[in-house]
């Protein structure tokens, strides 16, 4: 799900159980621009936070245990995930 800042669902779809959150991400924020997006741990990789960036948006997600580079984010910001 993609909510606005109000919490007002922006986009939203279901996948596969099977499907692992950070390979659905990117067609989730396809349409995101200018925006600080906020998720958890499973959507944490390189490539979808170059992504985010490609499109102006600030990734608001903290790293997984095993990162061997500590990213950093925003941790009050990261609390309003529950939003949704």
């Amino acid at each position: 799900m993609a909510v606005t800042g109000d919490g007002d669902l922006a986009r939203g779809f279901l996948s596969g159980g099977n499907r692992n959150d950070v390979k659905a991400a990117p067609e989730l924020a396809e349409e995101v621009y200018y925006c600080r997006a906020l998720g958890d741990r499973g959507y944490d990789s390189d490539k979808f936070r170059r992504f985010l960036e490609s499109n102006d948006n600030v990734p608001v997600i903290p790293g997984r245990k095993n990162r061997k580079v500590a990213v950093e984010y925003d941790e009050e910001r990261y609390e309003r995930r529950g939003i949704i």
